[in-house]
């Protein structure tokens, strides 16, 4: 049980998006730019990690932390707030589900690229 919480994560978030597939027809556009944005965010949250883990001589352990810390917010704690605003703010609930699935995809990423990063970054 201890990996099952990822991948029900990732099928709930996937549902939520699909129930707000009506809202995506008329933003795509504005979408990918704010994809972009938080992507941008989570590579700039690995860059400020590794800078703070090095300025503090942090131990290779305690910079993949920070890393991680940094990189992931809890858009989750807002999204039944914005699934529940009246349907002219539909798009703010896509914008939660779509920060939520590019965090999702970026910690992916990162489970992979932070090991190899911090391996004696302090």
């Amino acid at each position: 049980m201890g990996a099952a919480p990822v991948p029900l994560l990732a099928v709930v978030v996937f549902l939520i998006a699909l129930g707000q597939g009506g809202t995506l027809a008329g933003a795509p556009a504005r979408l990918a730019t704010v994809a972009g944005v938080f992507a941008l965010f989570l590579a700039g949250a690995l860059a400020l990690g590794l800078l703070v883990t090095r300025a503090f001589a942090l131990p290779a352990a305690s910079g993949r932390a920070v890393a991680f810390s940094l990189g992931t917010r809890n858009s989750f704690v807002v999204l039944p707030l914005a699934l529940a605003l009246p349907e002219e703010w539909s798009l703010a609930a896509l914008v939660i589900v779509l920060q939520s699935l590019v965090e999702l995809l970026g910690m992916l990423v990162f489970l992979r690229v932070v090991p190899r990063l911090f391996r004696t970054a302090g």
